[in-house]
């Protein structure tokens, strides 16, 4: 039970932090691009920041094989699961969701918490004037900038490519040291720094932090085996789908908040 492990919140009420990975979006058929049988993980490489400096039709075509993935997708039970939870509980707490995905099923579903750590494919960046608006349509040399009107290469995908640095770590990490409740979920932890925000929560003294997973991670994953509870940051673990996991968890933690005061 999770009311063992928190006696009462650290400050006025409840901080919830959740942290999500491809494990959310597999289901709704979004291709990890990272596990092996994977048929689109080739695309990967294409993503850097150096090809976007030398080889931009690279990039392009990689974002929209990804974006022709993405329209054939719709939300799962789990995307739901986080936008029911935020809606019931937003006026009882205060409730981050930072995903590493770049797709948009969270905002489908009505996730109103949701913040992109590596961007998301529809939003563009104008990488002369610093720009970002919606994305028009493929990506292709010659595509306009609404603000200032620059074309060839300039309009790009707003995702965070090999080599550049996720968004928002200026404001995560500081929020890391308040957080009560930590949910990794469909995240195996061999993406840096979203590894590590575990670990600083946990070194902070976050009372509960819950991994939700297919699998129990690989040594390297979030640096530590996973086996037992003495050897990860982890004291809740429940293994399985998100789309069957997921849903259970919130709902205990929506009886944790309901509960204590």
């Amino acid at each position: 039970m999770l009311s063992t492990l928190i006696k009462k919140w650290r400050g006025e009420r409840p901080s919830i932090f959740i942290l999500s990975g491809a494990g959310l979006s597999v289901e709704s058929g979004i291709p990890t691009y990272r596990g092996a049988g994977s048929d689109a993980k080739n695309d990967s490489p294409s993503l850097s920041k150096g090809y976007m400096r030398s080889i931009p039709e690279k990039v392009f075509e990689a974002s929209n094989r990804r974006i022709r993935d993405f329209d054939a997708c719709k939300p799962n039970s789990a995307h739901l699961a986080i936008a029911q939870f935020v809606r019931a509980y937003r006026l009882k707490a205060d409730i981050i969701h930072v995903t590493q995905n770049i797709d948009s099923l969270c905002e489908e579903a009505g996730d109103t918490s949701v913040f992109h750590l590596h961007g998301a494919l529809n939003q563009s960046l104008c990488q002369k004037c610093g720009a970002t608006f919606p994305r028009k349509g493929f990506y292709k040399i010659g595509n306009q900038c609404p603000k200032c009107k620059a074309k060839f290469t300039a309009v790009r995908p707003d995702v965070v490519l090999f080599g550049e640095t996720p968004h928002g770590l200026d404001w995560i990490l500081p929020y890391l040291d308040e957080v009560d409740i930590f949910i990794a979920v469909g995240t195996s932890g061999t993406v840096y720094p979203a590894a590590d925000f575990v670990k600083m929560a946990t070194a902070a003294g976050a009372p509960i932090r819950i991994l939700v997973n297919k699998e129990a991670p690989i040594a390297s994953g979030f640096g530590y085996p996973m086996m037992d509870e003495e050897s990860h940051s982890f004291n809740v673990v429940r293994l399985g789908n998100a789309t069957s996991v997921l849903p259970m968890v919130l709902k205990e933690v929506g009886k944790l908040i309901d509960n204590i005061h």
